[in-house]
């Protein structure tokens, strides 16, 4: 969800989109167990574990084995090119290309998303540690059955939540997990949308400033005095005035947002969110009409290839227009919404809890054991 890359080379990844029609609250799902899609759509696997009471090491599967087919731990894990995961392993074929899903209780899942989400960390910061598990198991139970037509519930990239299986763990992040066992935040009873990013840059998102849709009441902008010491507090992006234009041009095609060629750009405007300081509207002005680019688009057209994801770092920026060049000076590393994880990381090396953490970035929800 935030930092890194994960082994699934998604088929259907809509990273900006993913939650824009997704209510703010989920109907809470009883079950202990999660499915996550590990490789999707791959030719050939090589799967270690025990199918049919017999045991398989680094054995190879392509698309014209028979599926469905289930492996079982030989030992501790199982493994699928390598690496070690947790629980059991079911594969599917769909549309003549391999699917392997990792089902296993969601505890286990969550020690594996953890560190790879909040990084490794020290024992001067478990309390983190407890609220990245509590947030990171929040998220999973409130996307128990999204992707239910293929099969599973989550993606183990940023589509969803960063899970690498047992090389990720570690002692701190597992005891954290361990800790907060069965805790998730929940609002009027309900598992939340516990969204996160890496720095928010001095005050995150609303949901609406990154996302269309109805704006859960606990995904406001709060004020982060915290996040200073991040690396990406602060940012510039510097072109020349001909090379931004290019660039403009390009990021609107690719959004999918028609601005004819021979369209003269007279002027960019920017509308700004007065409490969260992000950029809600990009209106280009044109001899002809006004183009306006929504909030939650506008990362898309001003990212570069270069850029996590292709998407510019975030859109808490100012446009600074010199002489011969036009500088983006921007704040902050990610959608902005929910828990800034370095403002997160630096509130509990100053002493605080995990509990205080969550509730300074989700208003007005609680922390409740499912059942």
């Amino acid at each position: 969800m935030m930092l890194a890359v994960s082994l699934c080379a998604a088929v259907f990844v809509s990273l900006l989109f993913c939650v824009s029609c997704t209510p703010y609250v989920r109907k809470y799902q009883k079950t202990k167990l999660v499915r996550v899609a590990l490789l999707c759509g791959v030719d050939r696997v090589t799967v270690s574990g025990i199918a049919h009471k017999k045991a398989y090491d680094q054995h190879t599967v392509t698309v014209n084995s028979a599926f469905p087919m289930y492996f079982s731990s030989a030992g501790s894990y199982v493994e699928v090119n390598g690496t070690q995961y947790r629980g059991n392993l079911e594969l599917k074929l769909l549309d003549n290309r391999i699917w392997v899903m990792n089902v296993l209780d969601m505890d286990d899942y969550v020690k594996g998303v953890v560190p790879c989400e909040i990084g490794r960390v020290s024992e001067d910061l478990y309390e983190v540690a407890k609220a990245q598990a509590v947030a990171a198991r929040t998220y999973a139970f409130a996307h128990l059955d999204q992707h239910q037509d293929l099969g599973f519930d989550l993606y183990s990239s940023v589509q969803d939540q960063v899970y690498k299986g047992v090389r990720c763990e570690t002692d701190i992040t597992n005891r954290a997990v361990d800790a907060t066992a069965r805790e998730i935040l929940t609002y009027k009873g309900q598992p939340v949308e516990a969204k996160y990013h890496s720095t928010c840059g001095g005050q995150t998102a609303d949901f609406n400033d990154a996302w269309p849709g109805t704006a859960p009441p606990y995904l406001r902008s709060v004020r982060c005095p915290y996040c200073s010491q991040s690396p990406h507090y602060t940012w510039e992006k510097t072109y020349s005035k001909s090379a931004f234009f290019v660039h403009l041009r390009k990021g609107l095609e690719k959004a999918g947002i028609s601005l004819p060629r021979d369209t003269r750009i007279q002027n960019i405007k920017l509308v700004r969110n007065r409490k969260s300081k992000r950029i809600i509207k990009l209106v280009i002005v044109t001899g002809n009409e006004d183009i306006e680019v929504p909030g939650y688009r506008i990362r898309t057209v001003l990212g570069s290839p270069g850029d996590p994801g292709g998407l510019l770092k975030s859109n808490y920026f100012i446009l600074d227009t010199r002489r011969d060049s036009i500088v983006l000076k921007g704040n902050g590393w990610g959608h902005g919404v929910g828990m800034c994880q370095f403002g997160a990381i630096e509130m509990a090396r100053r002493g605080m809890s995990y509990k205080k953490i969550l509730y300074h970035y989700y208003k007005g929800t609680k922390i409740s054991k499912v059942r």
